[in-house]
């Protein structure tokens, strides 16, 4: 699976985004026009031509980037702005408030459920203070309007937040079909990917540990593969349990990887050694079975530049050679640079 898939929401509201941020900049050079040079509402008419220009400057923005939230909450906000603006300084035949109506669908699908509950709650009650606080709302009849404007607005409002709240579940239910273990629930390789090119954005202080459970095939074929799975679940909740700051991926059938981020050599050495000797002395009942297990540890330091698959070989070679001195061991990319380097000198 392609990474950019799981960026379905991001890229959706980058795309609204785009197109609201054209439709709104034309639309709100025409009202700018009328306002300044017909209806002489100059300071709306300002404040209109201020927000084209800068629902021009996302649309061209959008085409080539992500957007980032503060755009799209100002956009929200400034729209908001105008609106209720607009209603306290026209009449009422100007027919301007019908464009509250839109706001909740938009606040929805650019800010999402949160921040479209806080907005589409602050518009009703500043719209129904200024409708309120009219001497008339002629030629429309008072309670007929207001009851038909105010269930509207919040049918409106409820379809919004159905549909966003139910979009964000099912979009969560597929991320986590996508990006999850579904033996263990720890992150799978995509998982990894995603974590380490798309959330990490400061890899300085990275370290991965690859761990590998030692002769794990011979309990699969002494006790049983239900057996084996469920040491493998109990093994992902003993990592989870031990890591304050980090995250546990599986990645094989009894090989595991964790992110340490923001570390230093000797506390990532010292975090995998506890690991190691935690889990050897930790013995595992499983259907009157004990059970005692051992692992194999590499650990590697992010280099600038590199790439995950460079950082994964360089603590896969250290774990080989773990496996190599004799299993239930820790060795570091930065042992085996050293050896190298002293092998290179000797030769």
């Amino acid at each position: 699976m392609d990474i950019g898939a799981l960026r379905g929401t991001q890229a959706l509201r980058n795309n609204v985004l785009k197109w609201m941020g054209f439709c709104l900049g034309v639309l709100a050079g025409v009202f700018a026009v009328f306002n300044l040079f017909i209806n002489d509402f100059v300071v709306l008419g300002a404040l209109e031509v201020v927000f084209a220009s800068f629902c021009f400057y996302i649309f061209f923005y959008t085409r080539k980037r992500n957007a980032q939230l503060w755009q799209s909450l100002t956009l929200c906000l400034f729209l908001s702005l105008l609106i209720t603006l607009g209603t306290y300084l026209s009449s009422i035949k100007s027919l301007l408030f019908i464009w509250t109506c839109s706001l909740p669908v938009l606040f929805y699908l650019l800010l999402g459920k949160q921040y479209g509950q806080v907005l589409s709650l602050m518009v009703a009650l500043l719209q129904a203070l200024i409708l309120f606080s009219k001497s008339s709302l002629e030629p429309l009849n008072s309670v007929n309007f207001l009851l038909n404007f105010s269930f509207t607005y919040i049918c409106i409002w409820a379809v919004s937040h159905t549909f966003e709240n139910s979009r964000a579940e099912y979009g969560q239910r597929l991320e986590n079909l996508a990006l999850l273990d579904p033996l263990t629930g720890a992150g799978n390789r995509l998982a990894m990917t995603h974590y380490f090119e798309v959330e990490l954005k400061n890899k300085n202080g990275l370290f991965i540990l690859m761990l590998d459970l030692d002769y794990f095939k011979n309990i699969n074929d002494q006790y049983g593969h239900d057996v084996g799975d469920r040491i493998l679940i109990e093994v992902t909740s003993f990592f989870r349990q031990r890591i304050s700051k980090g995250y546990v991926f599986r990645i094989g059938g009894e090989e595991f990887a964790i992110f340490l981020p923001s570390s230093d050599p000797r506390s990532a050495y010292e975090f995998a050694d506890m690991l190691r000797e935690h889990l050897s002395t930790t013995i595992h009942n499983i259907d009157e079975q004990v059970i005692n297990l051992t692992i194999s540890i590499g650990v590697a330091c992010y280099m600038p530049n590199q790439t995950l698959k460079n950082f994964i070989k360089r603590a896969d070679d250290a774990l080989y050679q773990a496996k190599q001195q004799g299993r239930n061991k820790v060795v570091t990319a930065y042992e085996l640079s050293q050896e190298s380097i002293e092998h290179n000198k000797s030769s």
